[in-house]
């Protein structure tokens, strides 16, 4: 039999507000901005009013709380976290009486001495004895109110001053934790195109549904303060519920600038349950002009697969892509797609470049080693270094053969004539037939 806490009389109720809007803001890291436009039906003067409908991740110091009518004032504000449970009930009614019934149906009415989480100590009414009754043999306690100062959720406390009675419009911004946002893009790779469709992955874990909100997006590192004792940010798991999105109409996000970060406004409004992960469209699906391209790092022990592309509008694109993952699938003959690799993208503004590295070639190869090195000098020093390259498939390949050098660092030989851009990185082109091995060299000084 189950066992039941029953609370005969619960003193204090809070006010439901009237005519509720919510526009809500998700930025990257952990981070929203709620604001709610709502009514309150006030009375002239000082008084007390509860708002319940909160976050349970609200950060209590950025509560800001306004309204258009003058002379409306908040005096005060409380925070109240300390919810109603079995334990903090119980603490609280130490020295209070309670009754309870056993699984056997006797009933003890006395006073609470300790509970200690496995049995309740009472000082029975009467008699004065003291009786231990184990939780597990209770089936149903019963206490004459909950405790002051517990609340079933978290809850703002203020001190209003109105002007007026009547209907007071009120606007309540906060910051909060619980909500996150990112990017999954899904591409088919053909060899010359990339058919790109990018999907955006809301969570909500801030301990509130909302129910036709407007949808706001910053794509961007933003600024936050953590102090250093405070033990920083705290880490939540939680179940996720997903949820597919059906709607009569497409929803749709406007991309703007704003500020330095990037926003995207959906035209229509959405609804999250808690605990739930949504997914929708976050641009139209695209066919981007790309270029398949083999690079070997020296010092790597393999040849990456890049599949690259200007994000711009010749492309097919030019637009501001907030950090994801990026997933390419294949065509195979048989006409069904394969997963060919991923590769997770930064916050890319447009006209930047784009490399999606898919993995390894399985055919190609690529090894460096250090021939020789020689002083010549105080701080300087010159080395040979020799890059082997192999292709066992049956084509023709082209690998980009990239060396990185620092400031006090240049080539002084080389077999192949490389590109040197302006980060001192020096990419070598090299053709090289099928089953086929080519092995060059170069020699660089250091100077520091």
């Amino acid at each position: 039999m189950r066992r039941y806490l029953i609370i005969s009389l619960i003193l204090f109720i809070t006010a439901v507000p009237l005519l509720a809007e919510d526009w809500l803001t998700i930025y990257n890291d952990d981070l929203s901005l709620v604001r709610s436009q709502f009514e309150l039906n006030l009375k002239s003067g000082f008084q007390n009013y509860s708002y319940d409908d909160i976050t349970s991740r609200i950060m209590p110091t950025s509560v800001i709380v306004s309204s258009t009518v003058e002379g409306f004032q908040v005096a005060e504000q409380n925070y109240e976290y300390d919810l109603a449970g079995k334990w903090q009930i119980m603490a609280k009614y130490l020295d209070k009486e309670v009754e309870i019934l056993t699984k056997s149906e006797a009933r003890v009415v006395g006073t609470l001495k300790f509970f200690d989480g496995n049995s309740y100590g009472i000082s029975e009414k009467g008699s004065g004895k003291l009786i231990v009754v184990s939780d597990e043999q209770t089936q149903m306690i019963s206490l004459s109110k909950l405790p002051d100062n517990f609340y079933v959720k978290p809850t703002l406390r203020w001190t209003l001053k109105s002007p007026q009675s009547g209907k007071i419009p009120v606007q309540l911004t906060y910051l909060s934790g619980g909500f996150s946002w990112d990017v999954a893009y899904n591409t088919v790779w053909d060899g010359d195109k990339l058919i790109f469709n990018s999907w955006v992955t809301i969570n909500n874990t801030s301990g509130r549904a909302f129910t036709d909100v407007n949808l706001k997006l910053i794509a961007g590192d933003i600024n936050r303060y953590y102090d250093r004792y405070a033990g920083g940010r705290g880490k939540y798991a939680f179940e996720m519920v997903e949820d597919a999105v059906m709607m009569n109409a497409m929803p749709e996000f406007e991309a703007k600038e704003f500020h330095d970060f990037h926003m995207y406004t959906l035209n229509q409004k959405a609804s999250f349950a808690d605990k739930q992960s949504k997914q929708m469209e976050l641009f139209p699906t695209k066919e981007i002009s790309a270029q398949g391209i083999y690079e070997y790092h020296t010092w790597d022990s393999g040849v990456k697969s890049i599949i690259r592309f200007t994000n711009n509008r010749e492309s097919g694109i030019g637009e501001a892509l907030p950090k994801g993952v990026i997933k390419v699938y294949k065509q195979d003959t048989d006409g069904n797609l394969e997963f060919i690799g991923e590769d997770g993208i930064d916050h890319t503004a447009r006209n930047e470049e784009v490399s999606i590295n898919t993995g390894k070639a399985f055919d190609l190869a690529g090894s460096t080693m250090e021939r020789n090195r020689t002083n010549l000098g105080k701080n300087v020093y010159e080395r040979d270094l020799q890059v082997t390259l192999k292709n066992n498939s049956k084509e023709e390949k082209t690998i980009h053969v990239i060396h990185r050098m620092d400031g006090n660092t240049r080539l002084v030989q080389q077999d192949y004539d490389p590109v040197i851009d302006s980060n001192n990185k020096a990419t070598f082109t090299i053709k090289i037939q099928p089953d086929t091995i080519i092995t060059f060299g170069f020699r660089e000084r250091t100077e520091y």
